[in-house]
This record gives structure tokens, C-alpha cells and sequence, in this order.
């Protein structure tokens, strides 16, 4: 069976049926504080980005066979995921570090073949030119290309989680973990496996006999689970029951600040917008407490290219 013949579809919350004001506020503001709470006391740069291209919340609704594309997301932030429904499986490809000499993740890009997709532009002018603020990273490649035969279906994973909810975590857990179980495209897996390579001593554990290379980290997301997928981290999912969650991303100023920064003049450098940068702005780390005025100094800078 092919997973990737199931689909997945996601709807912005501000395309979303309006249920009522007080019931959307109420809602959003319990979604707001569960994925603000591995953040305490940290703003969020996107809450000063101008209202019409803040990135938004958006509605994960996963059928069962359903992947994602294989990607790292735009903007270089760091992304949440709140699973409300359903379980998925996660794969995480984690870069080589670059103070290693492992390469950082240009060497994910380059072994997955990876291409560009803009997501945000801003601005556009009287001439119909606009400046791109985001681009996210994309592959063709798949790290869920089939399944075992006797795979559980969907009715058999609810059963399973009903019965036994030890032994349904622990089978999740195995062929999460598997590429026999849940297999990458041959292309994935040897882009995988050269990534491994680059790493050196840190992609190898000690098996009972023989060294095994860590290929990718696996996450089994239940829901109730807020993962958080920090910036530069390749990853796809795979969902064996049908599932629902609530996509987010936020921008702190000692995590992901210089990132969101440095995306955003390097997209408009691409663009051919090569105003010298203001100093403020140059920084490889900011401080909390000054995302307000960065932001401001940024789109300024923005607005007269």
C-alpha cells in the first residue's frame, strides 16, 4: 500500500466557519496559551509583524494513509503542532552540526534535493512587484513511501488503543521507528543515509554487536501532545488513524530572532533589493524585551526598498 495516495488538508483559521466571537476568542485563547507555555515570559516577534501577514494558525485534518510533504518550514522559525485527535507519526531529519564540521543543514538540502516555495510577500507596489519575506524548503523525496503488508488499519489501531493502550504505544513506537515497517523512497533513504555519514560520531549508537546509524528521530504524537519543531529541522508525517491538529509557529528573540531576521533580508537581497542593512539589525542575537522596535526597524527598512 502507498500512503501518499491519502491527502491532508488544512484550512487557516481565518477562512474557518465562525462559530461565534466569543466562542472563536475563547477557543483561540486557550490554543494561544497551551503553545505559549514552553515560552513563559518570551514574546513573539510575529505578533508585531504587520496584521495582514502575520502567519496564522491553521487546521491539520489528517485522513488515515495521510502524509505531509517532506520539508523545513519558512522563515526559519519554530513551528508547534497541538494534537486534538488521532495519533501521528513523526520523522525528524536533525542537521549536522556545523561546529562539528558536519555541515549545518545545507547538507540536509543538497542530499534531499531541495527546492524553494515563497509563503509570504508583502507590499506590493504600483507596479505589481512585491517583496517576498518567506520561502520554506521542500523535497520530492518521501520518508513514508510504503507500508508492510499486514499493516493495522485504522479500525485495528483504535481497537488496539482501546484494548491495550501499553501495547498500542509500543507497536506505534516500533514501526515508527522501522524503514521496514514504514519505508522511505530509495532516493530518501540513501540522501538519509549520506546525511548519516556527514555526521560522523554523532550518527552512530552502539547496538548489541555492530554500530546502527541513526537515519532520523521518531516522535508518536497523541493528542493532548504540543511537539515543537525547532527551526532548520526537516520533517514529515505520517498518519495511521485519522487525525486533527492545530499548526502554529512563533518567533523568540534568543531562539529565532536572528533566524527570522536574516531570512527576511536575505529573501529581499534575492529580490534584488540590496539597501544597506541598518546595524540594528545585524546582530547574530537579540535580547528579550526589544522584538517591538525590530520588527519596526525591519519593515522600515522594508518600506524603502
Amino acid at each position: 500500500p502507498n500512503p501518499t495516495t491519502a491527502t491532508t488538508t488544512t484550512f487557516d483559521r481565518s477562512k474557518a466557519i465562525n462559530t461565534g466571537e466569543n466562542a472563536s476568542d475563547d477557543v483561540s485563547c486557550k490554543l494561544r496559551n497551551i503553545r505559549e507555555a514552553p515560552f513563559p515570559k518570551q514574546e513573539n516577534w510575529f505578533d508585531y509583524f504587520p496584521r495582514s501577514i502575520q502567519p496564522t494558525d491553521a487546521i491539520i485534518l489528517a485522513g488515515a494513509g495521510a502524509t505531509s510533504t517532506l520539508h523545513r518550514d519558512p522563515f526559519e522559525w519554530t513551528g508547534t503542532s497541538f494534537c486534538l485527535e488521532g495519533t501521528k507519526i513523526w520523522r525528524f531529519v536533525i542537521p549536522p552540526l556545523e561546529e562539528e564540521g558536519g555541515g549545518g543543514v545545507s547538507v540536509v538540502d543538497e542530499a534531499f534535493g531541495s527546492y524553494r516555495l515563497d509563503s509570504i510577500a508583502w507590499e506590493e507596489d504600483e507596479e505589481g512587484d512585491s517583496v517576498v519575506l518567506s520561502a520554506g524548503w521542500q523535497s520530492d523525496m518521501t520518508l513514508f513511501e510504503s507500508i508492510r503488508d499486514r499493516f493495522p488499519t485504522a479500525f485495528e489501531w483504535a481497537t488496539m488503543e482501546e484494548n491495550d493502550q501499553e501495547a498500542f504505544l509500543h507497536m506505534m513506537e516500533e514501526v515508527g521507528t522501522s524503514v521496514t515497517s514504514i519505508c522511505p523512497s530509495a532516493e530518501a533513504l540513501d540522501a538519509l543515509i549520506a546525511i548519516c555519514d556527514n555526521r560522523g560520531k554523532e550518527a552512530s549508537i552502539i547496538g548489541s554487536s555492530t554500530e546502527k546509524k541513526i537515519l532520523f528521530q521518531t516522535a508518536i504524537q497523541q493528542p493532548g501532545d504540543l511537539l515543537i519543531i525547532p527551526a532548520h529541522c526537516w520533517h514529515q508525517t505520517y498518519a495511521p488513524v485519522p487525525s486533527i491538529a492545530v499548526a502554529s509557529q512563533r518567533c523568540s528573540a534568543n531562539i529565532d530572532g536572528a533566524n527570522v531576521v536574516r531570512h527576511v533580508l536575505d529573501m529581499a537581497a534575492l529580490s534584488n533589493h540590496d539597501k544597506p542593512v541598518p546595524h540594528a539589525l545585524r546582530h547574530s542575537t537579540f535580547e528579550e524585551g526589544i522584538g517591538k522596535k525590530i520588527v519596526s526597524d525591519l519593515f522600515n527598512h522594508l518600506s524603502m526598498i
